[in-house]
């Protein structure tokens, strides 16, 4: 990836079959959407994605409680080998809990994703105002700030060298992951601002039946 470019990514768990139907999706680049049994054995996930048609440019840590990190460690250990970015998000884990995060060292590249429903405030104050990186989930946001569209225009201009992943959905203020066009956000203002004023990776995290649409959207702006 040049680091002048936007990079539109899909999303899929690290299998073979999601990860060719990804491919023929139109995708050259994924972010693996992982579980605990993804992790079980690092080494063969690495052997399933080397033989992929796609290349990992980010991995999602999976969805655990803060007092069972070792499977965030294990998820840096895949990212790391992958030489990809680490997004350290869990629907289980508070933005209060970064500092015991830290404590695990993580060795790839990595970044915070803001949490649904979280102040614009609290994220920067936690994430950004701390030294982390900012994994910006614009669905995330959009729960958070009714004036989600001008607040994400603030943190790219005001922070885009802390910000290398969006993430990009529709969303309801209690749903996100919908397919373009399926929740209450602007999704045309929204797209275009992000590919006006972002260079990095745009993974669009809709179910797979809407990542080809989704991204013919993206590309389209």
């Amino acid at each position: 990836m040049s680091e002048d470019d936007l990079t539109i990514v899909g999303k899929a768990p690290p299998e073979p079959l999601e990860l060719e139907r990804a491919n023929d999706r139109g995708f050259d680049d994924v972010e693996l959407y992982l579980e605990r049994s993804h992790l079980e054995d690092v080494n063969e996930t690495l052997e399933i994605v080397a033989d992929a048609r796609v290349d990992v440019v980010s991995v999602h840590t999976p969805h655990v409680p803060i007092d069972d990190p070792e499977w965030m460690v294990r998820a840096d250990e895949l990212s790391n080998a992958l030489d990809a970015y680490l997004v350290v998000h869990s629907n289980r884990v508070i933005h209060m809990h970064i500092p015991e995060l830290e404590r695990l060292a993580f060795e790839s590249e990595y970044g915070y994703e803001n949490n649904p429903g979280i102040s614009p405030r609290h994220v920067e104050s936690v994430i950004i105002d701390q030294g982390h990186e900012l994994v910006l989930d614009t669905a995330h946001l959009y729960m958070a700030d009714e004036d989600y569209v001008s607040t994400i225009d603030r943190l790219l201009t005001e922070f885009g060298d802390r910000i290398s992943v969006i993430h990009l959905c529709d969303s309801t203020l209690t749903r996100d992951g919908l397919e373009f066009g399926g929740g209450a956000m602007d999704m045309e203002s929204v797209t275009r601002l992000v590919t006006e004023k972002f260079d990095g990776l745009l993974v669009l995290e809709v179910m797979p039946s809407a990542q080809e649409a989704a991204r013919e959207f993206v590309s389209e702006r």
